[in-house]
């Protein structure tokens, strides 16, 4: 057992949440981080319990990606970027404006295209769960903030992920974390702006999933907040 485990492990003091950066910043990944939460031996002394391994892997994803987030608020905005990939039927669209943090995700299976799924995160951070995407929400976030603390940028984060017909059983969020990773481990493609990109994205998943991309970016809480939103920089 890594010393690094023992010190968290022993120490009754440090609180769950300390423990898990602490681990994460010594490379140990977030499957090692939901087991050892799962089992109760980290945080407190007296509120050590044992969890249900869904619940850890979530509450993992969302530590740590809070964690992140607060680090990448201090670096420049990004430029337009333009990810895409998949894993295992999911796939991926996520898309890079050179905003402040936000952070919004839809998700949708191709074959019923009237229906989907979405949450929203504003600069100041979520005062309550997520509604409707649940563990998705926070698991693709974690992949979106760990490549942006890589690239050292933030930026405002439109994801949208399609389901396919290819994915026939629920494996668990950690498809999501993968699938999103897979994405922003390709190439981008970078544009001077907004409306390039977002021609290029509509065209991109016409021609991969026969599908309008026009029916979720209308009610994109964040394209509209980009949209109509002034900037200080108006008023200099």
């Amino acid at each position: 057992i890594s010393y690094k485990v023992e010190k968290v492990v022993s120490d009754t003091d440090l609180k769950a949440n300390e423990a898990l950066i602490y681990l994460y910043n010594h490379n140990f990944d977030e499957n090692f981080l939901s087991r050892i939460l799962s089992v109760g031996t980290i945080g407190l002394k007296f509120n050590r319990k044992l969890v249900p391994t869904r619940w850890s892997i979530t509450s993992v994803d969302s530590n740590i990606g809070n964690y992140l987030v607060s680090k990448i608020k201090n670096y420049n905005q990004s430029t337009y970027l333009v990810y895409f990939g998949g894993y295992l039927g999911n796939f991926y669209l996520i898309m890079l404006f050179p905003e402040v943090w936000n952070y919004e995700l839809f998700e949708t299976h191709i074959s019923n295209v009237n229906h989907y799924m979405t949450d929203y995160e504003p600069y100041e951070g979520r005062k309550s769960y997520v509604e409707q995407t649940a563990g998705g929400f926070y698991a693709c976030r974690s992949a979106i903030v760990e490549k942006l603390e890589e690239m050292k940028r933030q930026a405002s984060v439109l994801a949208l992920r399609f389901i396919t017909g290819d994915y026939t059983l629920p494996l668990g969020v950690f498809v999501c974390r993968e699938a999103a990773r897979k994405a922003l481990n390709n190439k981008p493609i970078e544009f001077s702006d907004k409306n390039l990109m977002l021609e290029y994205a509509k065209k991109l998943i016409k021609k991969k999933f026969n599908f309008d991309l026009n029916f979720l970016l209308d009610k994109s809480i964040l394209l509209r907040k980009i949209n109509t939103q002034s900037k200080l920089l108006k008023f200099l």
